[in-house]
Order: structure tokens, then sequence, then C-alpha cells
């Protein structure tokens, strides 16, 4: 139970400080320092990256592997994914119309609209990357003998993730923080929620 709190106070400590002098110059400064890098086979690497944590990769990419686990060994684990990936992007556009961040400005390669604090993309990819890996490991016996590796790629790929939004200036990265810090709160929600049933059913 401490990682869910320890999260949670983490989100609540970036949401308390992010509109402070001393933080926001620092976001600034990571952000210039990102946008000072750039190349264009970079770019590309990194606009593709991102993609990896947009609902528009993510949802089809829950059903597949949800529907796969179904028929492989009657799980509801992709009913359980969708709900918590809904709960994810409902929690996202609720913080941040109601903190209200306005986006970097240093020339940002990609286009967004909404608020920019937490990172939607880094709080999609902390949530179900992690889930998806929980689940796999779970269910697949091959898996299970390398949860290690399976957890250190997923891990990557959010890391990943989070790096692309800062360096395409969409996102500073306390928003980037602020988004892993909620996704893996809801990861470890999940997982606990699904230890717990999983226990009871066995009584």
């Amino acid at each position: 139970m401490y990682k869910p709190v320890s999260l949670f106070l983490l989100f609540l400590f970036l949401a308390a400080v992010i509109h402070t002098n001393a933080v926001q110059s620092a976001d600034e400064m990571i952000s210039k320092s990102a946008a000072a890098i750039r190349q264009p086979w970079l770019n590309d690497v990194m606009i593709w990256m991102t993609h990896l944590g947009a609902t528009s990769f993510l949802l089809p990419l829950i059903v597949v592997i949800g529907a796969g686990l179904f028929f492989y060994t009657r799980t509801w684990a992709g009913l359980l994914m969708l709900f918590i990936f809904g709960a994810d992007r409902l929690l996202n556009k609720i913080l941040k119309e109601w903190i209200e961040r306005a986006r970097p400005d240093f020339e940002p390669l990609v286009h967004e609209s909404s608020f920019s604090f937490p990172s939607g993309h880094s709080m999609n990819a902390a949530c179900v990357y992690p889930v998806i890996a929980y689940f796999l490991v779970k269910h697949l016996p091959f898996l299970s003998k390398h949860k290690k590796a399976v957890y250190i790629i997923a891990g990557t790929v959010v890391i990943l993730v989070g790096a692309s939004r800062v360096y395409l200036g969409v996102h500073f990265l306390t928003d980037v923080l602020g988004g892993f810090s909620l996704g893996l709160l809801l990861f470890f929600l999940m997982k606990g929620f699904d230890e717990k049933f999983h226990s009871f059913r066995q009584k």
C-alpha cells in the first residue's frame, strides 16, 4: 500500500510546485536544452516513440492483447485493462482542466491543444505498459520465466515515451513526472485489486 500512497504524495508535491518560479525556470531550462539537441533523424525517432503513448495506439493494443489472453486462458484481463485505461484517460482530462498549466513554447514538433500537466502520454504509458506486462507474465508461462526482462522492456518504453514528450517540446519535465506518478499509481491499484480478487476466488 505504501507505493500508491508515495506516488500520490509525489503527484501532490509536483502539482503544488509547478507554478513556483524556481521549478518553472528549471523546467524551461530543460526544455530549451532538449530543443537544442534536435536532429532530423532523432526527430523522426521521437515522433515515432511518442505514438507509443497515444490513445490511438494503446486502445487497439489493449483490445488485441486482452482478446488474445481471453481465448488463451479464459481470463478477463482485457476488461480490467480497458477499465483502468478508461480511468486513466478520465483522470488525466479532469486534472488537466483543473490545474490549467500552459504547455512549453519552444517550437514544438507536434501539435497539442490541451493543457500540459500531467502529461497524458506519459500517464498512459506508465499505466498501460506495466499493466500489460503484469498480465502477460501472470498468464503466459514462457514470459513468467522472464518476468524481470518483461518489466525492464515495459519500463524502458515508459521512459522513452516520457522523454519524447520533453524532446518534442509539448511537455515540461515535471509534466512527465506527474504523468508517471499517476500512471504507476493506477497500475499498483489495479495490481493490488487483481491479486486480492484472485486470492478471494481461491478461498
